[in-house]
């Protein structure tokens, strides 16, 4: 079964197409098809002026249109298409969704910050981590930060907390949210030992600068140093020495900021990055809709 996923962020908008099987023995796979990635930035007005402007809207429509051909000429027919932080929080998120819907015929679903956390957890049962140990899991977006955490394979607690890399951008914000911090040590035993998977384009981005292999761990250590070489550079300097697109750039230093902060306040020493977000999630749960008919 083949399923498209839209994931409307507040860096960048990205069109996922997968195909999706259940083996003999009940397992779930996804073989990528195609990924599409397109920087419109609509935090970059929600952040600022707290809407979104008529000539990003235009944007959205443009891009969402350009999907649906992609999305056509496969022949598919399950495309789910979701909003996160950016349109979340939106004075004009309403008219936004009515205007989109009227110029593509594609109706976007607004998640909550709860529903976005569940559907990025969900992941985590394909990803085959060893069942005996701990995880906090760490989702860093443009907009917001989902920490899960995860006991003996159970989802103990979750929360979406709005801060997210182009926030801090737009506010030269450093530290974050006493919040995150608080939450963290209300909610982490201090008997047990943790380890963090970290999800989202920059820690991947981060791991390929450090040449990590895949399921290879990065030290919490490793990070800082990177986040203090990249905090030299300019965005130019970044872009040329690690090859990475400006809208990733840019964003890669408040990004690194988070996962360590994290990290060194829930105590634990190192990360792995799975390379999956929303989008896997999103069609992880209509093949599972699909199971149910």
């Amino acid at each position: 079964m083949k399923i498209a996923a839209v994931d409307i962020g507040s860096n960048a908008i990205r069109l996922f197409i997968a195909k999706v099987e259940q083996t003999k023995d009940k397992k779930i796979s996804i073989e990528k098809l195609a990924h599409t990635r397109i920087p419109i930035r609509l935090g970059e007005d929600v952040f600022t002026f707290g809407r979104i402007s008529p000539e990003k809207v235009n944007q959205l429509a443009d891009a969402l249109i350009g999907f649906k051909y992609i999305v056509k000429s496969l022949e598919i027919t399950n495309l789910q298409v979701c909003a996160t932080s950016a349109i979340r929080t939106a004075e004009n998120r309403d008219s936004v969704v009515k205007r989109v819907a009227e110029e593509t015929g594609i109706q976007i679903k607004i998640l909550t910050g709860s529903e976005e956390a569940s559907l990025i957890f969900s992941n985590f049962e394909l990803y085959e981590l060893p069942q005996d140990k701990n995880y906090l899991f760490i989702d860093v977006g443009g907009g917001s930060t989902e920490l899960t955490i995860i006991e003996n394979s159970e989802k103990k607690n979750s929360q979406s907390f709005e801060i997210g890399t182009v926030r801090m951008l737009l506010n030269d914000q450093v530290k974050i949210p006493q919040a995150i911090i608080k939450w963290l040590k209300q909610n982490l035993s201090q008997r047990t030992t943790y380890e963090a998977i970290a999800t989202g384009g920059n820690i991947n981005s981060a791991f390929k600068i450090l040449e990590k292999k895949q399921r290879e761990q990065a030290s919490v250590s490793e990070l800082v140093s990177l986040e203090k070489q990249i905090s030299k550079m300019s965005k130019a300097q970044r872009m040329d020495k690690f090859r990475i697109r400006e809208d990733r750039a840019d964003v890669l230093l408040p990004a690194l900021n988070i996962y360590t902060q994290i990290a060194t306040a829930a105590e634990v020493e190192t990360l792995i990055a799975p390379k999956f977000g929303l989008a896997d999630g999103i069609v992880l749960n209509e093949f599972k809709k699909h199971l149910e008919l």
